[in-house]
């Protein structure tokens, strides 16, 4: 194990096979899912049918479409822009964003506190690292079908998969690896080389911490129902390279645990740590005045409209619209923001939008114009509106001929799993 980081290792795992977290966008009430399924069903009830490509690339598209879409919205969410204190919000403040970020979650109602944190310990999730073996070698293990089982949150899953005369042992630690990442159960898998070429497989949990009770996050083990036996100790699969731990922190000089390193305090706070503190020299967590928080706000705004448009532009293939989508936004932006100018706000040419801060905070410390910040805050709404469409129905920015148009006096029947079939089930972890 010289010289491997284990942590790094998996880190970059994890950045692949977990899927991508936009906590306010993934949260639905009963009718948020109604009236998706009603914007849905009127898609598709005014819609012509349409031959669509079947294809990764295309399906690769839409989704890549719909998760730019979703971390805009995201980041939309956070700003309150459904609401009328749309860029109002209060912006919480960290002393220090190396060791601990932080987001305000509050209803603005109440006063917030500012407090200190000393971090003594992270939070970190269990990884085991199995044995470096030769890639190009034969398994050493009988041919036939074999088994082991994951224990993990109180459940038991069981992997079955077979080793066939000339598989290496790097054919069937990628054959594992594809198991339990495909899985979906909690864990996260990936091939790791050392320095002499030989690979090992390894495993992490992606939750960090423990339960109440727990001395480990998950636990594999050799299954009864394998016919040869012996795969998980030949392969290490059950070797603990890293235990879980919880994270060990004070505020004002109260002794916490978490079993992530990320909560919330006091319903206002959203702390995210990422390092631990000297001793002596807390982290101060606090609001920003209103302000710094408008400055803030606008900034953050701003920042995730050009970094959708990039990410938009980014895409490069025959079969998508990027110019459409590109437009669309951009003329959003040119509509609303005609008029802000004077306080440091204006579209570019090439349709991203500047932002001169210092311009900005001048005029937030005179007087700003009533009609430039409401011409921000319905552009931030009408983005909002957008993105929505976008998530909707990304195909409609693939390349679809029209196959048929509906019978006019046909039925009535909007037929909305048609789109979901192209678009909301392509995801595995949410939709």
């Amino acid at each position: 194990m010289a010289g491997i980081n284990i942590n790094e290792a998996y880190n970059h795992f994890a950045t692949t096979y977990v899927a991508k977290e936009n906590a306010n966008v993934d949260k639905h009430k009963k009718s948020d899912l109604q009236n998706v399924y009603k914007s849905i069903a009127k898609i598709k009830k005014e819609s012509p049918l349409h031959v669509l490509k079947q294809d990764d690339d295309t399906q690769a598209e839409a989704v890549g479409i719909k998760e730019h879409a979703r971390a805009l919205r995201s980041q939309l969410e956070a700003l309150g822009s459904e609401s009328e204190v749309v860029l109002n919000k209060k912006a919480a403040v960290s002393s220090d964003d190396d060791k601990v970020s932080v987001e305000y979650v509050g209803n603005g109602e109440d006063k917030a506190p500012e407090f200190n944190i000393d971090i003594d310990h992270l939070a970190t999730n269990q990884i085991n690292a199995g044995h470096f073996l030769d890639p190009d070698e034969e398994v050493a293990l009988p041919s036939g079908s074999y088994a082991f089982n994951a224990n993990i949150n109180g459940h038991e899953y069981e992997f079955q998969y077979s080793i066939k005369p000339g598989d290496t042992n790097k054919d069937i630690q990628a054959k594992l690896t594809r198991l339990i990442n495909k899985a979906g159960i909690g864990l996260v898998a990936g091939l790791q080389d050392d320095s002499e070429g030989k690979s090992s497989i390894i495993i992490g949990s992606s939750d960090t911490g423990l339960k109440k009770g727990s001395t480990l996050r998950f636990e594999i083990s050799e299954s009864s129902t394998s016919e040869k036996g012996l795969n998980v100790s030949y392969f290490g699969l059950n070797l603990i390279a890293q235990e879980p731990t919880n994270a060990h922190f004070y505020l004002n000089g109260n002794e916490h645990f978490s079993s992530s390193n990320r909560f919330t305090v006091g319903n206002q706070f959203d702390l995210t740590l990422k390092a631990t503190t000297e001793p002596g020299l807390p982290v101060t967590i606090g609001v920003k005045n209103e302000n710094d928080a408008l400055v803030e706000n606008v900034r953050a705004l701003i920042n995730g409209y050009n970094t959708f448009i990039d990410s938009v532009r980014s895409i490069n293939d025959e079969g998508f619209k990027s110019h459409r989508l590109v437009g669309e936004t951009v003329a959003i932006a040119q509509q609303h923001l005609k008029d802000t100018p004077s306080i440091g706000v204006t579209v570019a040419e090439d349709g991203h939008v500047d932002y001169d801060s210092s311009k900005f905070r001048a005029s937030t410390e005179s007087d700003i114009p009533a009609k430039a910040l409401e011409d921000i805050k319905e552009f931030a709404k009408a983005l909002t509106v957008k993105t929505g469409e976008i998530s909707i129905d990304p195909m409609k920015y693939v390349e679809r001929p029209v196959f048929n148009y509906k019978d006019p006096h046909g039925s009535d029947n909007p037929s909305p799993y048609i789109t979901s079939e192209y678009s909301g089930m392509m995801f595995n972890n949410y939709c």
